[in-house]
């Protein structure tokens, strides 16, 4: 019963693949829809492409771990994306740009467009990486498979539908995951609740220390909100919904309902996490507290129900990261070398690119040692790089292009050399500043600082324009 529920879910998903492949006529319904992407799918869309596996899994495993504290990993994201859903994104999407990168190129030059474009995509491979081993988490606990049958079976299922129909078949895919998704962590939630005797059963049988909301410390939530600013304002597997939609109204409305949404989201995942700390004490890795949960409460069924909410969340970020990535490869490295190309030949370019990179994120997965870490790792890669550059550029009309390539160079080196060698592992401030902080920090001040030096050495040329100056597709 289990399986054919899970088998019944990739035929879904196989159908959406075939439906949304008619509509695909240009290279910008491939990538963009045609810029025609409405309120509702956009909203749902956004916000099951958000709802990751880290989220579900990492948030669940995190809470099973630490106790009620683990929250933090996802109702951070509350004010990040309400605050960058009304600011930046309405900037962004007014500017009718194709990909972050078009910008960056308009505002710094060509050699920081393809950085930017580079770093995204190995941010996507990665972020696309730990959907795949969170989803062959879910299937090898609960479906008995080995994990890299599990990881291949997913990512084949993503690919195919990605492929055909590009982000119009991701999009319809999303709101279906989304239904799926919220569905079953509401019934998983509400079954654990009653195997552990309710709240006050769960209070009976945690310790205390699980209940107490300062366990974590101020640093890391707080890198963490930054985390989420960075990606949200940044990331193209959520701005390339933001520039599909009709105009920057949904899109903004499309931040603002995810935001929202993740109240009901954080709290439902931190609950089974701790649900599963009261029942399965002692698992080997915390990142198996949500699948042991459900493969202990949940009936023959409902189980397979929810496996498919899990992977459900999983396809759906994975397959949104995709189809940003195979955007950024085509639009920002291969269309500026190529020049003009036919509207048949960019679309059987897409389709390779695609498939060229599920492919590294499925050896990236076969290898990557935990969730958490991954994502952290992630953003320090490209978002956490790239913010203090965009929001310049942005909003500061003196940034200047020889500043944007070497804010985002030291930028990413300075965060990676945090992460790997400094944080938690060498004394005074450098050990204790989060990487998500030092990166940005470093790239922000070389910014300020080659945007003056070059402004002293060439006073007497006009500084580009801020936004103003981009008309059209970027």
């Amino acid at each position: 019963m289990d399986l054919l529920v899970f088998v019944l879910y990739l035929a879904a998903l196989a159908w959406i693949g075939k439906k949304t492949a008619g509509r695909i006529g240009t290279a910008e319904d491939f990538h963009l829809c045609g810029r025609s992407l409405g309120r509702v799918p956009a909203a749902l869309s956004l916000a099951a492409t958000e709802f990751s596996g880290s989220g579900l899994i990492g948030g669940a495993g995190l809470a099973y771990a630490i106790g009620v504290s683990g929250v933090y990993w996802n109702l951070v994201a509350v004010p990040a994306w309400i605050v960058v859903g009304v600011t930046a994104v309405v900037t962004l999407r007014k500017l009718s740009l194709d990909t972050l990168p078009g910008f960056i190129g308009r505002r710094y030059g060509i050699s920081t467009r393809r950085l930017v474009a580079i770093l995204q995509i190995v941010e996507a491979i990665v972020f696309t990486a730990v959907q795949i081993l969170v989803s062959a988490i879910a299937m090898s606990t609960l479906f008995d498979l080995d994990r890299t049958v599990a990881a291949a079976i997913v990512t084949a299922s993503f690919v195919a539908y990605t492929v055909a129909g590009g982000l119009w078949a991701v999009v319809w895919a999303d709101v279906l995951q989304y239904v799926i998704l919220m569905s079953g962590i509401v019934i998983g939630l509400l079954f654990g609740l009653n195997q552990v005797g309710g709240v006050d059963g769960l209070q009976a049988t945690l310790p205390e220390g699980h209940f107490d909301l300062r366990r974590l410390g101020l640093m890391e939530p707080l890198a963490w909100m930054a985390l989420c600013v960075y990606s949200y304002s940044t990331d193209p597997g959520y701005l390339q919904r933001a520039f599909a939609t009709t105009d920057y109204r949904v899109a903004r409305f499309a931040y603002v309902f995810t935001g929202v949404n993740y109240l009901v989201f954080g709290v439902c995942v931190a609950g089974m996490g701790m649900i599963a700390a009261a029942l399965m004490p002692g698992l080997l890795h915390q990142d198996e507290a949500l699948p042991a949960l459900i493969n202990e409460v949940l009936p023959s069924g409902l189980k397979g129900f929810f496996v498919t909410a899990i992977l459900a969340t999983t396809m759906s970020t994975a397959s949104s990261w995709l189809a940003a990535a195979s955007s950024l490869l085509v639009q920002d490295l291969y269309q500026p070398l190529s020049g003009p190309l036919e509207q048949a030949r960019l679309l059987r370019v897409s389709r390779i690119a695609t498939l060229l990179l599920a492919a590294a994120s499925l050896s990236v997965a076969l290898v990557t040692p935990g969730v958490v870490d991954a994502v952290v790792f992630s953003t320090l890669v490209a978002p956490a790089a790239v913010f203090a550059p965009l929001m310049l550029g942005l909003y500061w009309k003196a940034a200047r292009p020889a500043a944007g390539f070497a804010s985002v160079l030291a930028g990413a080196l300075a965060g990676v050399a945090s992460h790997a060698l400094l944080y938690k592992t060498t004394a005074g401030i450098l050990g204790n500043v989060h990487p998500l902080f030092f990166g940005p920090s470093v790239g922000l001040l070389v910014f300020v600082a080659a945007t003056l030096i070059t402004r002293a050495t060439s006073s007497g040329r006009q500084a580009p324009g801020g936004p103003r100056c981009s008309q059209g597709h970027l």
